[in-house]
């Protein structure tokens, strides 16, 4: 039992130490020819603006070496995706995982990879599929852009008073209702909401 529990701290010290040293070290201060990164088939992401000449990230002055300071498990995902082109069916089933992989996604500008998580563009709720959320974003002009779901009808309650307590003064928002007959409506105003009132203009509602 006790060799059982040292091997197991070992191990997970060696992994501490592992991605420690990593923080997804990339030493580019040697590099002189040139330099073709195909990413799942983009070009225009994190990775390939690194060995730019543009690139304005700050190297260690010892050895020229760049440090990405990100989340080590996260990028593990992100690494299996390079050479798989799939993610994990855990990743997918995990809300949480599946969040903080976006975010790493975002970060890298892995649009193939945020599109095969798209289904975080609208997180916890329960009406879109995949292409409504693509599409409603498509209008609002940020294919990529990702929402917080402030209201839900059927967890905050259908009253005024609920929607207004959770939705006044919150910005722009996005609002999806569906009928009795499971018909899909809503829209879009920049305008935060109110209980005043009043009436407002909004030129990018739809």
């Amino acid at each position: 039992m006790t060799t059982i529990l040292e091997n197991k701290l070992i191990n997970e010290s060696n992994e501490q130490k592992e991605w420690k040293d990593i923080k997804v070290k990339l030493v580019a201060t040697s590099i002189k020819a040139m330099v073709i990164l195909n990413i799942g088939g983009e070009k225009d992401t994190f990775f390939t603006a690194l060995f730019s000449k543009e690139s304005q990230l700050e190297r260690d002055h010892n050895d020229g070496s760049i440090f990405i300071d990100r989340t080590g498990k996260i990028f593990t995902y992100i690494l299996e995706y390079f050479r798989t082109n799939t993610v994990p069916i855990n990743v997918m089933k995990d809300e949480t995982l599946l969040n903080s992989l976006f975010i790493e996604a975002e970060y890298f500008r892995l649009y193939s990879l945020m599109d095969r998580l798209g289904i975080i563009y609208f997180p916890n709720g329960s009406l879109l599929q995949p292409t409504h959320q693509r599409k409603l974003n498509e209008f609002y002009g940020k294919i990529y852009q990702r929402w917080e779901l402030i209201y839900k009808a059927s967890r905050d309650g259908f009253g005024t008073n609920a929607f207004h307590s959770r939705c006044n003064n919150q910005g722009p928002t996005m609002t999806i209702v569906q009928s009795n007959n499971n018909y899909l409506f809503g829209g879009y105003t920049s305008i935060p909401w109110t209980s005043d009132g009043s009436y407002k203009n909004d030129t990018t509602a739809f």
